[in-house]
């Protein structure tokens, strides 16, 4: 058994708005916690423990006009490090 390893969940993002905002993007954290969960549980049974739980974060810029644009970033998944018991 390895002493550390490590898991990332990804792709956790999607996008919403309307006319103004289509490009606005949004962690879908439900699936995001569920999944979380369940990789914890299944390597708790397999003798490791949580070291950490690290975002992985990325950003948006977008240009509405010459005048500005907004921008925003939205949680793209996470990498868990694990630590055998």
């Amino acid at each position: 058994m390895k002493k550390y390893i490590c898991v990332s969940i990804t792709n956790k993002v999607e996008e919403i708005g309307n006319d103004y905002n289509k490009g606005f993007r949004k962690c879908n954290t439900k699936e995001l916690a569920q999944e979380i969960e369940d990789v914890c549980n299944e390597h708790d049974e397999k003798g490791y423990e949580v070291i950490s739980i690290v975002p992985v974060v990325q950003g948006q810029h977008v240009v509405i006009s010459n005048d500005g644009g907004w921008g925003n970033s939205a949680t793209e998944g996470v990498v868990i490090t694990f630590k055998e018991k």
